[in-house]
């Protein structure tokens, strides 16, 4: 369990993040309960419990809905590219994740006597290294309190552009990110999205004109994705579930023999 027990919580980030505002009440509900588990996972900011990733009915518990409406929510967060997943397919926060680093880079840097990016710091005097001698002018050692805060604020604001600096140095791909956009009107699935279809038991050809046809419908800003293929996987998984179970409509064996016995007698007239 992590020791770490508050985050700064930024409210207008949460109100003005595009990705959240085009999930649901319901949805945006799941993941904040999703960030309060990353929050005490290790590593911080993956959804991890006791070190390994919940599965949907685990998951479902937490939340306090059925396994079904769980995998729909996330399903929908993950459609509007609200969390990652890492190669292992643990989903995780970014902004979690990044804030996380931050931290520890403070930390480092607070063993060592503090951030090297913040300059000018003077020496603290000693006795006898003052000339003005034991008692110094108030005037001579005030320090506004509003300097020392802009001091703080621009050391942290220098402390997150080095790290981003870093990030997209090891990573120049990263510098944008992904913009939703609309899908194609002559989208077809990928061989590798259709191979998945079919290994759910899905059309490919027959679900990708439904999907097709569906989202080219849908206006501005829920008809805008920021991965469609991870849309097409979540509509092929919820395909899946919805069709109906072969053995509930198939009939009985006891009524094929039944049928099968009554087609033999006669009909009796008059009877």
């Amino acid at each position: 369990m992590s020791a770490r027990r508050w985050a700064k919580f930024w409210w207008q980030d949460w109100q003005r993040d595009p990705a959240l505002r085009m999930c649901s009440l319901a949805a945006r509900g799941a993941w904040i309960e999703m960030l309060c588990l990353m929050a005490d996972a290790d590593p911080v900011g993956h959804l991890l419990v006791n070190g390994r990733s919940p599965n949907m009915r685990q998951l479902s518990a937490v939340l306090g809905c059925s396994e079904r409406e769980a995998t729909k929510l996330v399903a929908e967060l993950e459609e509007n590219g609200v969390f990652s997943r890492s190669e292992d397919d643990t989903i995780f926060s970014r902004r979690m994740v990044r804030d996380k680093a931050i931290s520890d880079e403070a930390a480092a840097n607070g063993k060592k006597g503090g951030n090297p990016n913040i300059t000018g710091k003077g020496k603290r005097k000693v006795k006898g290294e003052d000339a003005e001698g034991l008692t110094p002018s108030l005037k001579a050692n005030a320090t506004p309190p509003l300097k020392h805060q802009e001091t703080e604020a621009e050391a942290d604001t220098e402390r997150t552009l080095s790290l981003r600096s870093s990030e997209r140095a090891q990573n120049p791909k990263s510098e944008k990110p992904k913009r939703a956009c609309r899908l194609p009107v002559d989208w077809k699935p990928s061989p590798e999205m259709a191979e998945f279809a079919r290994s759910n038991g899905v059309d490919p050809e027959r679900t990708a004109a439904v999907f097709r046809d569906y989202w080219v419908g849908v206006p501005d800003p829920k008809g805008r994705k920021v991965d469609w293929n991870a849309t097409w996987r979540n509509w092929v998984r919820r395909e899946d579930s919805m069709q109906p179970n072969p053995q509930r409509t198939a009939p009985s064996e006891r009524r094929i023999a039944v049928n099968a016995a009554w087609a033999g007698v006669p009909d009796i007239e008059g009877v």
